[in-house]
């Protein structure tokens, strides 16, 4: 006997009763797994909710999480108050109208206002006579042109420039000033 016979005869030992069990089982299994299966589904009357028995297995909400910030934007911001400097300044001799640049750095916009004085070193009390001293000057603005308290001889001068800051506030809140050291150069 050929090898096909033998398989033909084991396929004819096969009883037939055993399709119609096959056939039973699998109707079974559908008959079963369709409900489960549509039991979490939505129904037609557009119902999202889900079974009393359903458990959710999607994590807490990460307390890290919030709105986007431009770290690029943010590192660029100044931290505090933005002072300028400077090393010196030229004033003709004999003059009490003078050229300056005296100004209020736009990085301060919407958060401080500044006041300026030119100051010198003496015996008084104070320890130093006031040459200038400016009202407030709001982000971005200068002062060009100022009248000095008195004429000035030609010489180098060390002197003082005080920057005091003022919120921008309902009370302009006088806040950390500044003495910048420079030298003032009359010719």
């Amino acid at each position: 006997m050929s090898d096909n016979t033998k398989l033909t005869e084991k396929k004819k030992k096969f009883p037939k009763w055993s399709k119609f069990v096959t056939v039973a089982v699998f109707i079974t299994a559908v008959a079963v797994a369709v409900p489960k299966i549509t039991n979490n589904k939505p129904n037609n009357n557009n119902d999202t909710s889900v079974s009393d028995d359903y458990v959710s297995d999607a994590p807490e909400r990460d307390p890290n999480a919030g709105e986007y910030v431009d770290r690029e934007k943010e590192s660029s911001k100044p931290e505090g108050i933005s002072v300028p400097g400077w090393n010196t300044l030229n004033i003709p001799k004999n003059e009490k109208e003078v050229a300056v640049d005296f100004y209020n750095p736009e990085e301060n916009e919407g958060r401080y206002q500044m006041t300026f004085e030119l100051r010198l070193p003496n015996e008084s009390s104070q320890g130093y006579e006031v040459l200038y001293k400016s009202g407030l000057v709001d982000p971005g603005l200068h002062i060009q042109n100022i009248t000095l308290s008195h004429e000035l001889e030609k010489g180098v001068y060390d002197a003082t420039i005080h920057v005091q800051p003022y919120r921008m506030d309902e009370h302009n809140t006088a806040t950390n000033n500044a003495d910048l050291q420079t030298q003032l150069i009359v010719e």
